[in-house]
């Protein structure tokens, strides 16, 4: 299994050192996302407040839905009565499969039912 992990991190060593000679760059064993170690003088600059994040958040829900299509009020009722038709055709197959059941389960004790 070494072998395998082994092989993997040297791929991935030599891709990144060919994609660093490609762009000219010298070749460094820390990746460029991984932070500096030490301070940086800024003390919570960066965070937003409490009402500015669920203020942000909202505006953010307003403006998704201004994005959406929504449908005229015609498909909404043409659907909805796709969607009857189809429950109600599954209702009349249920229902007969159950009395198909009923019936065979009868004939099946004796009648006793």
């Amino acid at each position: 299994m070494s072998k395998k992990n082994s092989s993997v991190e040297e791929s991935g060593v030599i891709n990144e050192a060919l994609n660093n000679a490609e762009l000219g760059e010298k070749s460094s064993n820390v990746p460029a996302t991984q932070p500096k170690k030490g301070k940086s003088g800024k003390k919570n600059d960066d965070k937003v407040g409490f009402g500015t994040r669920v203020k942000n958040f909202f505006k953010g829900i307003v403006s998704e839905l201004k994005k959406v299509t929504w449908p005229t009020a015609g498909k909404v009722f043409a659907q909805f009565g796709t969607v009857c038709f189809v429950v109600l055709i599954f209702v009349l197959i249920i229902m007969g499969f159950d009395s198909l059941c009923s019936w065979l389960l009868r004939l099946l004790v004796g009648g006793a039912a």
